[in-house]
């Protein structure tokens, strides 16, 4: 019997213990969102001027990025008449090969390039060949590193810089939704909204681990939101905890 409540006591010990992170307690995480308006920049436009066959090196190449980092592409120029292989192999980006002839005009290097990128498969922007200038015009809206040369002897020019404009200053938020998580939860359990200043309070709430987060409009790729977050530990009762500053973009 004494073995018996002695197990149950220590038990009862190990329950007070446990975080159980949810609200019912006495204490509260405090913070502010502040935001800036964003302005996406137009499509970027890249144009290339190419030259004959007879100025092109095998294994010449140039750079072309887009809005995806998945998608970044080096451009390299192969002759058959070479035994060695022209290709840089670049990490981190798709290399595409264009054949040619020393005798090649700029307008049969252009058609060739061309050529050549489309046929890669779902192509983040759009391509139009006049004589020999191709014109490379982004699919979506926003910054992209800029094309480059490289070992080329090729004029590569942005038309239309695709940077986007930060509007205005950054201010707390007044109005917008907070989430809180409990523990290790996937999903928000709760949510409130800030004051006048974007202050908020989530109150009430026992000793554990807490996601505290906002929605932030993504600032590479337009239409896209990205959670901005923070994880936050009460460990006692009666305690306040500061969870600073959350800056998003609208």
């Amino acid at each position: 019997m004494k073995q018996t409540f002695l197990l149950l006591l220590l038990v009862l010990v190990i329950a007070a213990c446990k975080k159980i992170e949810g609200p019912g307690g006495t204490s509260a995480i405090r913070g502010q969102l502040t935001g800036q308006d964003y302005s996406f920049g137009d499509k970027e436009i890249t144009t290339v001027s190419f030259t004959s066959g007879a100025t092109i090196e095998h294994g010449d190449y140039w750079l072309l990025n887009s809005t995806e980092n998945s998608k970044l592409y080096y451009i390299y120029y192969t002759n058959p008449t070479w035994i060695s292989s022209a290709d840089p192999q670049l990490q981190g980006r798709i290399g595409i090969a264009v054949s040619f002839n020393y005798s090649d005009s700029n307008i049969e290097i252009a058609q060739r390039t061309l050529d050549s990128i489309n046929q890669q498969n779902d192509l983040p922007f759009e391509l139009s060949l006049t004589q020999d200038i191709l014109t490379v015009t982004s699919k979506f809206s926003g910054e992209v590193v800029d094309a480059d040369d490289y070992t080329t002897p090729f004029s590569v020019d942005i038309s239309n810089q695709g940077t986007p404009n930060m509007l205005g200053d950054t201010f707390g938020r007044a109005g917008e939704r907070v989430y809180i998580i409990y523990g290790d939860n996937t999903y928000s359990a709760n949510s409130i909204r800030t004051d006048e200043e974007g202050k908020f309070s989530f109150e009430g709430l026992q000793i554990g681990t807490y996601t505290i987060y906002a929605i932030s409009e993504d600032t590479i790729q337009n239409g896209k939101f990205n959670r901005i977050s923070k994880t936050i530990e009460i460990t006692e009762k009666k305690q306040i905890v500061d969870g600073g500053v959350f800056n998003v973009f609208y």
